[in-house]
């Protein structure tokens, strides 16, 4: 092989180590911009769902203290009942009083149950005793709903034992109202109802939560109240009963939705839940971001290499290309 052979095998070797030194150059860059890229998105991600986590799972914590809240005042109201004259002694089914004298008992009773109803507007509130006689506001609603054996069943609602009283929702799957009853003696008990939609101001949701669906559930997680306003005494969705079940306090997170939950006293659970794709949507508006100024950074940095790579060759070339004419011109003299 002749020297000026081997120079142009020189020479071509260059050239192909500069497409190599740009390919090389332009693969680093974009390999450290996706890997920094993407670390970046899943660091973003893995924050927005903390934040957003712990955010609902504070407020979700704070409706529940708002339903014992709201629910003790109801049972302080109820309490009122005791306050009234002969109210918690006075039995319709063993009373010896002359009829003139019941009458005017049971009235005057009556009477001051209906003043504690309109206190709190509530839709039932009397006294029911066991062979079915009432006193106060007992609505026609309930009459039918309970029907003739009234008092056994409201007993039956008596869930603490030691404070012989008790919450209950969805009776004969009617979840329109929520009772509250009370045992007086052995032959009376307190009956107080209120409809479910009053609950409405009890789960006040925050204007920056919209999207967040809240509900309120017995123990078999059938929907007492429901933000979306057309679940009531249905069951759970299928996804939210799953995490509620999973988890009785607390928060989960799967594909679809990140479920928050709390039992109350009573058994009844708080559920909040926000669709997983919501709450990405913000951190996917900022990857999609990323992505378009790292792409753009690869394309810069790809030019800025061929150019920088270009200018290191280029005169090695034209030192080749010098020797080769000088080498020529020692030819032509000879």
């Amino acid at each position: 092989m002749t020297s000026k052979e081997k120079r142009i095998q020189g020479l071509m070797k260059l050239r192909k180590m500069r497409i190599w030194m740009i390919i090389a150059y332009t693969l680093i860059v974009i390999i450290a911009l996706v890997s920094v890229s993407g670390f970046t998105s899943l660091q973003n991600e893995s924050v927005m769902k903390a934040k957003v986590n712990t955010l609902t799972s504070s407020l979700n914590v704070q409706l529940k203290l708002n339903l014992e809240s709201y629910l003790s005042r109801m049972e302080s109201v109820a309490t009122l009942a005791f306050s009234i004259d002969d109210a918690y002694t006075y039995d319709a089914t063993t009373t010896t009083l002359e009829e003139y004298d019941r009458l005017n008992l049971e009235k005057s009773i009556s009477d001051e149950l209906f003043k504690l109803c309109l206190m709190e507007n509530f839709v039932d509130y009397g006294i029911v005793y066991r062979d079915n006689s009432k006193l106060g506001k007992v609505s026609n609603g309930t009459l039918e709903l309970f029907g003739n054996d009234m008092f056994i069943d409201l007993q039956a609602m008596i869930s603490r034992e030691r404070t012989h009283d008790g919450w209950f929702a969805g009776y004969k799957s009617n979840y329109e109202r929520v009772y509250y009853v009370k045992q007086i003696h052995q032959n009376a008990i307190l009956v107080m109802s209120f409809y479910t939609t009053e609950l409405e101001e009890v789960f006040d949701n925050p204007e920056t939560m919209n999207d967040m669906a809240i509900r309120l559930t017995d123990k078999n997680y059938k929907i007492i109240y429901s933000s979306l306003g057309d679940e009531l005494g249905h069951p759970l969705p299928d996804d939210i009963n799953e995490a509620a079940q999973a988890s009785t306090a607390g928060a989960v997170l799967d594909d679809n939705n990140l479920t928050t939950v709390n039992m109350t006293s009573g058994g009844w659970s708080v559920i909040c839940s926000i669709p997983t794709d919501v709450i990405l949507k913000e951190e996917e508006q900022s990857r999609r971001s990323v992505w378009i100024v790292t792409a753009i950074a690869a394309i810069l940095a790809a030019v800025a290499g061929s150019a920088f790579s270009f200018m290191l060759s280029d005169p090695i070339s034209m030192i080749a290309v010098n020797i080769n004419d000088d080498e020529k011109e020692r030819d032509s003299a000879i």
